[in-house]
């Protein structure tokens, strides 16, 4: 027996006679394509355009007992919203600085009752109290236009609002900041009307000045933003003719804008405009050694972090939308998932997203936890070094599919998640709208022969009889990082350490914190292999990690892939405003990053979160989590 399945056996029975070790899942810590609606953006890969469809799969088992913390039962979505975005059409709207003119199709506007998306929100039966939710991540900053990790952005989004939130039932972009908004015939302009009557938390007014200024940091280099490429790609300039109105011109026609651009945290110029772009990421107001400074329109407040053990957030008093029903709300550090469910147990913390596959008979019976089951938005994957600078190994795409090749990872899922999950075809998660599986060429079967074939085609042989293939004198040997405390990925990177043994390939694990683990492959990219998760946000606009211009840093091509055809269908699909014709340039996109192994794609995995029933009003779910937070409440 493989050790990778001993392993994965233990888990279970680890599970049953020792909760506090138990180990696997997926959520909480990954990369992600947006800050501010992370968990949204994790669980929103369809366009705005239409609903999802499910993504459980058939063949994914029965969830764990228990409910959802509205009453439905596990793996179903809390009552759903039934309203959508209004539109109409208007004449004379302001004209671009490109010269559109005439007919403008207005969305909206949306009512703070619309924020709620039509969901039942229980009138609180106690004031005050405390929520903590455990997260084996710790915050990496406070600032959005820095954020590139989700539990950095999960917190931000109690405390930071954008434009546009995400209806987590249909994927529609809602007006949040922005009551409603123009879009002319081309697509190429859209209007934002703010809301009137929001804050800063210390009393300044929001101001069309201050959107200006986030977008204009968030396409600025030398803060350290990893939203540069895709950004400043799409946007030609922005406007604002007065104090309520933000006009973004485009370069070219982009449907999905609001859905995609849109939901960026706002922060405010009084208090970031004097700071110089590059300073921006150690300053108080990011590192939270400064309070004051951290200064949003959200319905939180900033109160404190204390590195690797908690943050909290505090009422906001004055939020326009409702002030929050509880006295605090605490992110608790636990030391991995197995602490998490541990904790979640005994009480210790309300809420945790992540919980392994493998722990989920620990709730059965369990009166005091509901379970949620949930389709993510996301999907795990390998990134090979591509950067002939850093690593010589993988230049060749024949290696890079034989890696692939070598891994069972129907065998993976079935042991690791349990059944929970689907085996990657292509890139684009099952929510999407441009999900295709049949449209995709090669679904990279379990297929060791093939792998041992391709190596041998691409020069690599054991010359010297020690296990390992070689060529020109260097062993197709590495080291792979995945972050320490995801159990699942852990046992991941034992599996396919074995797998691909046994097609002479010698990969070392090596695990450490997340935030250092962030920091090495999107900032010092010191690294050969790493294994990690990935969120999308509700547009399939995947630009940000196979686009040349977003590698080194600019976005999240972390393997520094580059083809120029991949970038001109990307293109073409971003402009495009015929779905269906989307699609296909879509399916032509992926057919193209999966032959060449861009990123190697293993697992769509299903989300579950535990909620402590004394906390009511939360929708556990991978959209937008934290949509309603103001209403959450617990009981005495």
């Amino acid at each position: 027996m493989p050790k990778w399945l001993r392993y994965a056996g233990l888990l279970m029975l680890i599970a049953l006679v020792m909760p506090i070790l138990a180990a696997c899942g997926d959520d909480d810590d990954d990369s992600t394509s947006n800050a501010t609606t992370v968990a949204t953006t994790a669980a929103t890969t369809a366009s705005g355009a239409t609903s999802p469809t499910s993504a459980t799969g058939a063949t994914s088992p029965t969830t764990a007992a228990g409910t959802a913390t509205t009453g439905t039962t596990t793996g179903a979505s809390p009552t759903t919203a039934s309203s959508s975005p209004t539109t109409a059409t208007t004449e004379g709207s302001p004209s671009s600085s490109t010269g559109s003119t005439g007919e403008m199709t207005q969305v909206g506007p949306f009512t703070a009752e619309d924020l709620f998306f039509g969901k039942t929100i229980e009138e609180p039966g106690n004031q005050g109290g405390t929520i903590v939710e455990g997260s084996f991540s710790d915050l990496s900053t406070l600032l959005p236009i820095v954020t590139q990790d989700t539990t950095s952005a999960d917190f931000q989004s109690g405390i930071f609002e954008a434009l546009v939130t995400i209806n987590p039932d249909t994927l529609q972009p809602v007006g949040a900041l922005a009551e409603s908004w123009d879009v002319n015939a081309d697509a190429t302009q859209y209007t934002f009307h703010l809301r009137d009557g929001v804050n800063w938390s210390d009393g300044e007014a929001l101001t069309s000045a201050d959107v200006k200024f986030s977008y204009d940091m968030y396409m600025n280099e030398s803060t350290g933003s990893p939203r540069v490429s895709d950004f400043t790609a799409k946007i030609d300039s922005i406007d604002t003719p007065d104090d309520a109105t933000v006009t973004f011109n485009l370069k070219e026609t982009y449907v999905d804008f609001p859905a995609d651009i849109g939901i960026y945290g706002i922060i405010a110029q009084h208090i970031w405009g004097d700071v110089d772009p590059a300073a921006m990421q150690q300053d108080g107001g990011a590192t939270g050694q400064d309070p004051s400074r951290v200064v949003g329109s959200g319905p939180f407040l900033f109160k404190e972090w204390i590195t690797n053990d908690h943050a909290t957030m505090v009422p906001n008093p004055n939020y326009w939308n409702g002030v929050p029903v509880v006295d605090e709300y605490i992110v608790k550090v636990v030391p991995d998932q197995a602490a998490g469910v541990a904790q979640l147990k005994t009480g210790e913390i309300d809420f945790f997203r992540g919980i392994p596959e493998s722990s989920l008979s620990e709730f059965d019976g369990n009166n005091d936890i509901n379970i949620v089951n949930y389709p993510t938005l996301g999907f795990t994957f390998y990134g090979l070094q591509q950067d002939a600078e850093k690593s010589t190994l993988f230049q060749d795409k024949e290696v890079r599919q034989a890696l692939l090749y070598a891994v069972d990872r129907q065998a993976l899922i079935d042991n690791i998640r349990f059944g929970y999950g689907e085996v990657a075809v292509g890139t684009m998660p099952t929510l999407s709208w441009a999900y295709n599986p049949e449209g995709i060429e090669n679904k990279f079967p379990y297929d060791v022969e093939k792998a041992k074939q391709l190596l041998a085609d691409a020069g690599w042989a054991d010359t010297n009889g020690d296990g390992t293939v070689d060529k020109d004198g260097q062993e197709l040997a590495f080291t792979m990082y995945t972050n320490a405390g995801n159990q699942t990925r852990e046992v991941y990177l034992t599996a396919l350490q074995e797998f691909w043994k046994a097609i002479g390939v010698n990969m070392t694990p090596q695990t450490e914190p997340f935030p250092a683990l962030v920091q090495r492959i999107t900032e010092t990219f010191d690294f050969d292999a790493f294994l990690i998760g990935f969120s999308w946000s509700s547009t399939p606009d995947q630009s940000t990690m196979f686009t040349c211009d977003a590698a080194h840093g600019a976005g999240f091509n972390i393997t520094a892939y580059c083809n120029q055809q991949v970038d001109d269908l990307l293109h073409q699909a971003l402009v495009e405003p015929d779905q269906a014709k989307r699609i296909d340039l879509y399916t032509q996109f992926q057919n193209i990053v999966v032959d060449e192994q861009a990123e190697s794609i293993m697992d769509f995995p299903n989300g579950f979160a535990g909620v402590n029933k004394r906390v009511h009003n939360i929708y556990p779910s991978d959209v937008n989590v934290f949509w309603n937070m103001q209403t959450w409440w617990v009981e005495e």
